[in-house]
């Protein structure tokens, strides 16, 4: 069928996992409709006819007759020599260029921001905005630059200067092109903008809370996953069952903890009855406390879900023009663009990411050890000593660990003053939210090194070599083969965690 619409409007919502699946490219020729609402162009030519009467007063309005940041207290330029001097100066920022995803997932939150109709923003800058989307251009964004404190300035700056034909695009290949080049290949025109109009493009949280929104859904993914193979271990180990008993969790009153409890139980007694009464009457906590430990994790994404989907369905524009106040002043100037809560969101995030990596890498050694196991080979090796089985996986796993814990120290309270001393107390949100994202690359790869460790235990029962019967994987689990001879693991890593990563669990 035709590709889903993509509208923006205060009639419409966004979700996490509805930014994720839309700033994917799609496949062949397909073109999404990509527009505003209705209620959106209204709301828009409302804020734009407020805007111009609060000028045509005389009001002061920040970015239109005024300098920007700590420059407020001087005049602004004449027409849209103000606009192209301030994306000018901010398309500063260092580092490699973020992927395509990184930079359509911000444009679509900025749609959804400024279609809200409290910017003052000509309608005809906002369409110009959203062609960016619809022709399927990715300008070229440096990914550090941004504090998070007037929103994210300098990214937001690069993807406007591409509209503005002066900026850069990368092509399917990552190369850098002129934007000139691309917007004549797209069919569209540059255009010129008010220092209003550029300001309402870069002051806001789009490009900090696209990264956390990326990572919301990925980690959702994730986690389920984790629970998927928790189960898996359950079955193969025959671990005590009692661990996963509803009454048990839901005594607790935790609401996520009784989800993951039921994923592990559901996965676990798929295939039926799995408990080895003969094993200890209670597991080690990795096996044990799994549903805690995740369920736990669980309220850390669900928090994080619940602060960015206000913030990608909210206004984080400065100045805030009210439409409708009649005669009064109409413009408010305000904050809305400091990225706080999307910082603490996106910490909080790392952290449960950090954890469920942490609690799969003890899983994987609870499968290197025999004591455990029930008599399984040392390190699942087909001949101990002769081979070495999953040695280097869980060395590769301990080490992702120890980087996940490195990247996951707190952001959000990291603030350095900047900006002539005007944002004298930033949020670094940016960086908070990029690290979460950057954390799941690591998380899928310490659950390849358990989906590997559980297919060799299984591989070892089916050809008589560990005791116990074979476990089958999890329905939709990428294949992970066994060995009988020591082999290079990392292709096979890289394979499984780019699977964990795209696959949502079914």
């Amino acid at each position: 069928g035709a590709p889903a619409a993509l509208v923006f409007g205060p009639d419409t919502r966004l979700t996490c996992t509805h930014v994720a699946r839309e700033c994917e490219p799609l496949p062949g020729a397909g073109h999404r409709t990509i527009g505003f609402s209705d209620a959106a162009y209204r709301a828009m030519h409302a804020s734009q006819a407020a805007l111009r009467r609060a000028h045509e007063r005389g009001d002061a309005i920040y970015g239109l007759t005024t300098g920007f940041g700590p420059l407020v207290t001087f005049r602004a330029a004449e027409g849209s020599t103000h606009g192209a001097g301030l994306t000018a100066h901010l398309a500063a920022g260092f580092g490699p260029p973020a992927p395509a995803r990184g930079v359509r997932a911000p444009m679509i939150l900025r749609c959804q921001a400024i279609a809200h109709g409290w910017s003052g923003i000509d309608v005809h800058a906002a369409e110009a905005f959203a062609n960016l989307l619809r022709a399927g251009l990715v300008p070229w964004v440096p990914q550090i630059g941004s504090v998070g404190a007037s929103g994210d300035l300098c990214p937001l700056a690069h993807i406007v200067r591409a509209m503005m034909g002066v900026g850069w695009v990368l092509d399917e290949e990552g190369r850098r092109l002129p934007s000139a080049q691309a917007l004549r290949h797209a069919g569209l025109q540059p255009v010129e903008l008010s220092g209003r109009d550029a300001l309402a493009l870069v002051n806001g949280t789009s490009f900090m809370s696209a990264s956390a929104a990326l990572a919301i859904a990925r980690a959702d993914a994730l986690l389920t996953w984790a629970e998927r193979l928790t189960g898996w271990l359950y079955r193969s180990l025959g671990a005590r069952a009692q661990a996963l008993h509803p009454k048990l969790h839901a005594a607790r009153g935790h609401a996520q903890q009784e989800r993951s409890a039921a994923n592990i139980r559901a996965e676990a007694e798929r295939l039926g009855p799995w408990e080895d009464t003969s094993r200890p009457l209670q597991e080690v906590y990795s096996v044990r406390c799994a549903p805690q430990v995740l369920g736990a994790c669980r309220d850390n994404l669900e928090h994080a879900r619940a602060v960015l989907e206000r913030e990608i369905n909210g206004v984080n524009d400065n100045p805030f023009i009210l439409s409708d106040a009649g005669d009064e002043p109409c413009v408010i100037h305000g904050g809305n663009f400091q990225g706080q809560q999307v910082a603490f969101a996106s910490d909080a995030l790392n952290a449960a990411l950090v954890q469920t990596a942490v609690l799969a890498e003890r899983q994987v050694d609870v499968l290197a050890n025999p004591d455990l196991t029930g008599g399984a080979p040392l390190l699942l090796a087909w001949q101990p000593g002769a081979t070495s089985g999953i040695a280097g996986a869980q060395l590769t796993a301990t080490a992702l660990v120890a980087e996940m814990r490195h990247h996951g120290l707190n952001s959000a309270t990291a603030s350095i003053p900047t900006n002539g001393r005007n944002q004298d107390i930033v949020s670094m949100g940016t960086l908070a939210a990029r690290a979460a994202f950057d954390q799941t690359e690591r998380l899928s790869a310490v659950l390849a090194v358990l989906t590997q460790s559980l297919a060799q235990l299984n591989f070892l029962r089916e050809r008589g070599r560990a005791p116990g019967r074979p476990a089958p994987a999890p329905l939709g689990t990428p294949e992970a083969t066994g060995f009988d001879a020591d082999r290079p693991l990392n292709h096979d890593i890289e394979r499984l965690a780019a699977h964990l990563l795209a696959t949502p669990p079914a």
